[in-house]
């Protein structure tokens, strides 16, 4: 299979990281721009076999050219389709559900946000109101963008997923409390309840699944896209050694 990584879209260390596990495996790759404006992007190859790695718009350019597998990116990686599926066992599955109007919805003073679909129109995190309307009145995503907003709570530590093919290939923890940190992430403990999910359901032959650790216990942070996912401390090599196996032509 042919990889097209998009270029400056991951933190550098973990860029480095995707280029260098390429290359021990001996892919074959090549590394792209992306440019605003425009679907239109230049490779080298003719081959149809190909799995890209970056932001969403390169997913919906996969999309548009007939690349297998492409993206994985599909209607399921949205909130509202999964917790029908996951249902108390998302960390926020009590979350309000609203469009980007702060007209048509009365802000608490601090609380939890992120985009019901894996759009990356911001990242999920904890706002103040002052914050989140600086935020939405920059106008750089549609106001009918449907977001998720609940009370914050408290996490001792939440970590990151692959799974390709119903089985988790790596994980990474990267936050313990309030601090980042990024290690490969080996507890039997957090596995065995991502098994369990994945067992309820599954997004697509292959996304990621945050899971966290909090005062009720584990459960589900969110779940996303696999081409567009950070990397952290995942082993990359397996990773890879995975998604080609499982979509071999």
């Amino acid at each position: 299979m042919y990889h097209i990584v998009q270029e400056n879209c991951f933190r550098k260390e973990n860029y480095d990281n995707l280029i260098l596990s390429l290359k021990k495996l001996n892919v074959d790759y090549e590394i792209v721009k992306v440019l605003p404006f425009t679907d239109e992007i230049k490779i080298k190859t003719t081959r149809k076999d190909i799995f890209v790695w970056g932001a969403i718009k390169l997913s919906k350019i996969a999309k548009k050219e007939n690349w297998y597998p492409g993206s994985l990116l599909n209607d399921n990686h949205n909130f509202e389709i999964y917790k029908e599926h996951y249902g108390s066992n998302l960390f926020n599955y009590n979350s309000k559900i609203v469009q980007l109007d702060i007209d048509n919805y009365k802000l608490p003073d601090g609380f939890f946000a992120r985009p019901v679909s894996d759009n990356k129109a911001f990242t999920g995190k904890i706002f103040n109101r002052e914050d989140f309307i600086s935020l939405i009145e920059q106008d750089i995503f549609p106001k009918n963008t449907r977001i998720q907003i609940s009370g914050i709570k408290k996490i001792y530590k939440e970590i990151r997923f692959w799974v390709v093919n119903g089985k988790i290939i790596t994980a990474s923890q990267y936050r313990l409390g309030n601090k980042t940190t990024y290690v490969e992430y080996f507890d039997r403990e957090g596995f065995d309840f991502c098994n369990k999910m994945i067992q309820k359901f599954q997004l697509a032959d292959a996304f990621v699944m945050d899971l966290c650790l909090g005062e009720d216990g584990w459960k589900i942070m969110e779940c996303g896209c696999i081409n567009s996912a950070g990397f952290y401390r995942a082993n990359l090599q397996k990773l890879i050694i995975a998604i080609e196996e499982h979509f071999q032509t």
